[in-house]
């Protein structure tokens, strides 16, 4: 069995290499917060929490199908990955659809990369999506 071929798309006139990640997260927002058993039986344990703002949802509007959606900070805090690394996560939520984005905001902690005496830089990427809610209440999967 071989490696799979690799899927090339067309992103405004440009050809894309897609490249599959697995984060080291758990498949569910649920299981991100609260912890417990995944379906495979891995146990993942909760994301202990350091900032917590209101969560005030409006409902689903027509940008959120096309992936233009509001986001607001809501949750800040620690997550140990299935990789045993701790970060820091921001998520941010669609004030209108609920869909999260996660953000690793940990340090920069590579021990290769010379600092010049500075501190070590935080690191703001997107690792993550847990959908919200489609029009008539309908859930991504």
């Amino acid at each position: 069995m071989g490696t799979p071929d690799p899927r090339v798309v067309t992103i405004e006139g440009r050809r894309a290499l897609v490249v599959e990640r697995h984060p080291p997260l758990p498949p569910s927002l649920e299981l991100l917060l609260e912890g417990g058993a995944d379906q495979t039986g891995r146990v993942w344990r909760p994301m202990r929490l350091v900032v917590r703002r209101p969560l005030r949802l409006l409902g689903t509007r027509a940008g959120c199908s096309q992936q233009d959606h509001r986001l607001a900070d809501w949750l800040e805090g620690f997550h140990s990955g299935s990789d045993a690394i701790v970060r820091y996560l921001r998520l941010l939520v669609c004030q209108d659809c609920g869909a999260v984005c996660v953000r690793d905001r940990s340090f920069d902690t590579l021990t290769q990369l010379p600092t010049g005496g500075r501190q070590p830089l935080r690191k703001d990427h997107v690792i993550a999506w847990y959908s919200g809610a489609r029009r008539h209440q309908r859930l991504y999967s």
